[in-house]
């Protein structure tokens, strides 16, 4: 009778133990089939929020290297136009000139150019057929420290209205005007360009000193000395370069010369 139940109790301890197993598979697989744990799923939130942020890096560092590109290039086009532009300015400065005419006409005649009016190293003032069209214009290009009317400034600003009789350096001023924007303050101080904006030179490449602003009534002599000008042109941008994290900045140099017709 004893070993009756003994081996009654084992079989009953392995059912039991049998069942268990089986109670314990199902809720293994009960909870597969629920999906994950809270702390799974945050834990694959956190990794999709790493490379997330990632991608999004990667993505805002393409979009400013081409905004600062863009910006570059356009700032680029623009001092190029106003360069090439003084340029031809200046070849056509006194152009027509007084003893063209028969008897020569005075420089007060508009039918005259006087070239080179007043200079300095942030202002020319010229006369010349700028636009091949025969008739004289009065041109002035001049650095443009501030304005209260305009933020883009500094800036450099080109000006050209058609002589009237009378005094080269009392034209009456243009009333419109282009300009080159976000341009760096020329001179040597802090915060400026390493270099005057014009740089003026006689026949024989010796500069001419024309810190006193001369023109053709005060001091013909040095106006007349000068045969060549340097445009040192400096912008910069308000963009910052991503690597460098610094603004950019353009820098050109060219060099005009005065026709002698």
């Amino acid at each position: 009778m004893a070993a009756l139940f003994i081996q009654a109790c084992a079989g009953r301890r392995n059912v039991l133990r049998a069942s268990c197993l089986r109670v314990k598979r199902q809720c293994a697989a009960q909870r597969r089939a629920a999906g994950f744990s809270l702390v799974e799923a945050m834990i694959g939130l956190f990794i999709l929020l790493v490379i997330m942020a990632a991608i999004f890096a990667q993505i805002k560092q393409v979009t400013e290297a081409s905004s600062s590109e863009a910006s570059k290039l356009d700032m680029t086009q623009q001092a190029r136009e106003f360069i090439d532009q003084t340029v031809r300015d200046l070849h056509m400065a006194g152009y027509p000139r007084q003893d063209m005419y028969s008897p020569a006409l005075p420089l007060t005649s508009p039918l005259v150019a006087a070239g080179l009016v007043r200079v300095s190293p942030t202002d020319i003032l010229l006369e010349g057929d700028v636009q091949t069209s025969g008739s004289v214009s009065s041109v002035e290009i001049q650095y443009v420290p501030s304005d209260p009317n305009d933020p883009q400034c500094p800036c450099i600003r080109r000006s050209e209205a058609a002589k009237v009789a009378g005094s080269p350096t009392a034209q009456p001023p243009a009333v419109q005007y282009t300009q080159v924007e976000s341009v760096m303050p020329p001179g040597i101080g802090p915060g400026q360009s390493g270099e005057d904006l014009f740089t003026f030179y006689d026949k024989n490449g010796t500069q001419v000193d024309v810190t006193a602003a001369p023109d053709i009534s005060s001091d013909p002599v040095t106006i007349s000395r000068i045969k060549t000008v340097k445009i040192n042109l400096s912008l910069l941008s308000p963009n910052k370069d991503p690597l460098t994290k610094a603004p950019q900045r353009i820098s050109l140099s060219v060099t005009g010369h005065l026709n002698s017709y």
